[in-house]
């Protein structure tokens, strides 16, 4: 959070000469008075400035991009930029990050592991202090798409197969929101169902051929 200590002969001058280093509007700011102005002997000697500590009130949005940086700086992989695209269908904000192309690997983790470990925190830390939560989802170069491509792939291909064989297909473990985004997508198929089964982290998705013969 900015912020800045600022003096003044009254407080209102104070807050006004913070208000110009930090060059935000009032409505942006918060104030805390450190101190009173006092008069002096006579009205002057001995006398005391006001003092004020003001800061600027953040969005969650701003909270969100500012964790990011931090983080990603600590994580050595050097500077990003965070770049918020529009509110999408369910109301969240994608934040989409942009970085060296070797630092990538490292952002996103396997499986995007890294990735959604960074997006649960922003979400923590963007909504501490607000009322109105504000949620986010996050991406880097792109590879949530790609991500949903490869999964409509195989679905797909896997459903076919199991159709085609007559038996269940089962697919390699995965993270939760790629398995029900999995079964969500092959609801629409009329000759196959799905379920979960087996323990985290090695849960899967078994594609079962409505016709299968369970005897």
């Amino acid at each position: 959070m900015r912020k800045v200590v600022a003096t003044g002969k009254t407080i209102d001058e104070a807050v006004m000469s913070a208000l110009v280093k930090l060059g935000v509007p009032r409505s942006q700011a918060q104030v805390r008075v450190i101190r009173e102005p006092a008069r002096g002997f006579l009205g002057w000697l001995g006398g005391r400035e006001a003092e004020v500590e003001v800061s600027v009130i953040e969005t969650p949005l701003d909270a969100a991009k500012e964790f990011l940086r931090t983080a990603i700086s600590k994580m050595g992989l050097g500077q990003a930029a965070i770049v918020a695209d529009d509110v999408d269908e369910d109301g969240q904000v994608k934040l989409s990050i942009s970085a060296e192309e070797d630092a990538l690997p490292i952002l996103i983790g396997r499986r995007g592991a890294t990735l959604d470990a960074l997006q649960y925190l922003v979400n923590i830390v963007a909504n501490r202090e607000t009322a109105e939560k504000v949620r986010f989802t996050l991406d880097a170069a792109g590879y949530r798409d790609r991500r949903l491509e490869s999964l409509r792939r195989l679905a797909e291909q896997s459903a076919d197969k199991a159709v085609r064989l007559g038996r269940p297909v089962t697919l390699d473990p995965m993270p939760r929101r790629d398995r029900k985004w999995v079964h969500a997508h092959l609801q629409s198929r009329g000759d196959v169902v799905t379920i979960s089964e087996g323990q985290e982290p090695y849960r899967r998705v078994k594609i079962i051929p409505k016709r299968y013969d369970w005897t």
